[in-house]
């Protein structure tokens, strides 16, 4: 084709020997741009097909395990609500001390009591509606006190995320009302309990150890059943092994990273931390300095073909 392409030009050109010279440059530029519609034509057809995953397999690009600093951060939608009752728990095992008692009103950073010297404060103004008896042992994260928050709040499913913090650890949060105020502080982050009720003989609560409940302050303008955001941060861990989540497959205790050692790709598990949302800490699997792929061995379209 490319040929008869070259014939026609030819031919082309002894046609334009009578012509007067001003169209003969005329006809100088049509042949031209005929010359190039030919070349390009004849360059695209020689040129070999590539397939999608042999573009995806030149474009991957590897990353090396490095420590840095990461704060375990969670995210979630929720909803206004009215917020519950709280437990206050211990920090450590020890005799609980306190001179207060049930029905007692709470300031904002009151002291509820203390164990060994170690003491257990309020975070917001409330009431107490149950109180461990002045005295009484108690093992670590046992809920010596119970108050009540008159005001509302957003509850966040937090399991997977407390798993990966120590017991007692100081959490932050922020919240964005839909198409509201925000971002706002939380003014705590606490435990929020509910009211058993197979206990006839007295009040008594229970822990929901999985729910996190940011209580918003009371001059805030929220209404319930709107709709928000919140971001819980924790205390920011220094020197740890990360890497990208987007170089994991799988999100929770245990993932599957590529390692590329000695010219070889060798899927290695490895054991997952806290995030940030986009870093991740490995706790062991994998060492600092280890090249991994930027492919997670289940998105490897050089695994799926």
């Amino acid at each position: 084709m490319c040929q008869s392409r070259s014939l026609f030009i030819a031919d082309f050109s002894k046609i334009l020997g009578g012509i007067p010279l001003n169209r003969y440059k005329k006809g100088i530029a049509s042949l031209l741009v005929i010359c190039a519609f030919a070349l390009t034509a004849c360059s695209s057809n020689n040129q070999p097909q590539q397939n999608d995953v042999s573009n995806i397999t030149q474009s991957v690009e590897n990353v090396i395990a490095q420590r840095g600093s990461l704060t375990p951060t969670l995210s979630m939608q929720t909803t206004v609500i009215q917020a519950s009752a709280f437990a206050l728990s211990s920090p450590i095992n020890g005799a609980f001390e306190t001179q207060l008692d049930v029905g007692d009103k709470l300031i904002a950073g009151d002291v509820i009591g203390n164990i060994d010297g170690n003491e257990i404060k309020v975070p917001v103004d409330g009431i107490i509606l149950s109180l461990t008896p002045s005295g009484e042992n108690v093992p670590q994260n046992y809920p010596v006190a119970i108050v009540s928050y008159t005001g509302f709040a957003l509850n966040v499913e937090a399991e997977n995320y407390l798993k990966t913090l120590p017991e007692s650890v100081a959490l932050h949060a922020k919240f964005q009302i839909s198409n509201g105020i925000g971002p706002t502080e939380s003014i705590a982050v606490v435990t929020p309990v509910t009211e058993n009720s197979e206990d006839i003989v007295q009040q008594s609560f229970m822990p929901q150890t999985t729910t996190l409940q940011c209580l918003i302050g009371q001059d805030v303008d929220v209404k319930p059943g709107q709709s928000a955001t919140v971001v819980i941060s924790a205390e920011t861990r220094k020197d740890v092994l990360i890497l990208p989540l987007s170089v994991i497959a799988g999100r929770q205790d245990k993932g599957m990273v590529t390692v590329i050692k000695d010219g070889e790709e060798v899927q290695t598990e490895v054991v997952l931390g806290a995030s940030d949302g986009a870093y991740i800490e490995i706790l062991s699997g994998i060492e600092e300095g280890d090249i991994i792929s930027s492919l997670p061995p289940n998105l490897d379209p050089r695994r799926n073909s």
